[in-house]
């Protein structure tokens, strides 16, 4: 037996989202309250509560959805082996999202934002490292701050500088800086 979906229920939970996506997007997110996300998206505050706890409880959905997404689209390649793909599918998908993921991403008073993600993201990727798995737990760990970071810097400098490269062109020098750093150690280890 299927269950029936309330039309309401996920007209209502649409309205709050595409609510918050745009105030993400025209202010920090400690400056987002519930009485004006309220306000903007039409509902009560009863509403609201009915499907979130907390502002806190709706971005960690929202960090929850946007993690999934992108998961689904990498889960089936090793992060090490297949780190071009990994980088093609980053850019490609943040092109996708649009300006609420850059601001995610790269304003510095999302940090926490991005730290939860990344750690989500981890977490969720631990089975896609098995290239690296000779190395201790240590060195993994530096492996991989080595891709994310720089994976996240390129990005974030590109953003930062209005995306003056092509994507396509930006993915192929972020896949050939990192994978040449990253093939000379594993060749050298």
């Amino acid at each position: 037996m299927t269950k029936k979906i309330d039309l309401r229920i996920l007209k209502t939970k649409e309205a709050i989202k595409n609510t918050f996506t745009k105030m993400l997007l025209e202010m920090p997110y400690d400056k987002i309250t519930i009485k004006e996300l309220c306000e903007r998206a039409l509902i009560n505050r009863k509403t609201f509560y009915l499907h979130y706890s907390s502002i806190d409880d709706l971005l960690e959905e929202f960090q929850n959805e946007l993690t999934s997404e992108y998961f689904e689209k990498i889960k089936d390649y090793d992060h090490i082996q297949n780190v071009d793909k990994i980088i093609e599918t980053f850019f490609t998908f943040s092109e996708e999202k649009g300006k609420v993921y850059e601001k995610i991403n790269c304003n510095s008073n999302y940090n926490y934002i991005q730290k939860q993600t990344t750690n989500k993201l981890s977490i969720k990727s631990q089975d896609n490292f098995k290239s690296i798995q000779k190395f201790d737990e240590a060195t993994q760990n530096i492996i991989l701050t080595f891709i994310n970071s720089a994976i996240l810097g390129v990005y974030k400098k590109w953003i930062q500088d209005g995306k003056k490269i092509p994507v396509d062109k930006i993915i192929k020098i972020t896949t050939t800086l990192v994978k040449t750093g990253l093939d000379k150690y594993l060749k050298e280890s």
